[in-house]
């Protein structure tokens, strides 16, 4: 299955540039491989800080949440910073079932986390 990210490019209030990373569709074991190949592939083109637009998932696993967390992983190592935006319950239900909700910064809308991005 093939999975396809389109991103979009913004800028802080900082000045720092991020990518924003709609996924739609399934976040689990089915494209799991492709979407954290697709992320590398964003953040080794230049994009270390990341906003994941979640609003679309319709599906979430363990799989979904390991993704979440070699992202973090990645950013970090770029000398960046990933957050997460609209959550849909799918997503949130998982994160705070495994305990994880508080590892990933999360916000109701894009607008907000661009405003909210650490420098």
């Amino acid at each position: 299955m093939s999975f396809e990210l389109k991103i979009r490019d913004a800028i802080t209030p900082q000045g720092q540039r991020l990518a924003i990373v709609p996924i739609a569709g399934r976040l689990d074991s089915i494209v799991t491989m492709d979407v954290r190949n697709k992320i590398q592939q964003i953040v080794d083109f230049g994009y270390p800080n990341l906003l994941l637009n979640l609003g679309q998932v319709t599906s979430f696993d363990s799989s979904g949440i390991g993704v979440l967390v070699s992202t973090m992983r990645k950013c970090k190592a770029a000398g960046g910073y990933m957050a997460i935006c609209r959550s849909p319950d799918v997503v949130t239900i998982a994160l705070e079932a495994c305990g994880m909700e508080p590892l990933f910064p999360s916000f109701d809308d894009e607008e907000t986390a661009i405003a909210n991005f650490p420098a």
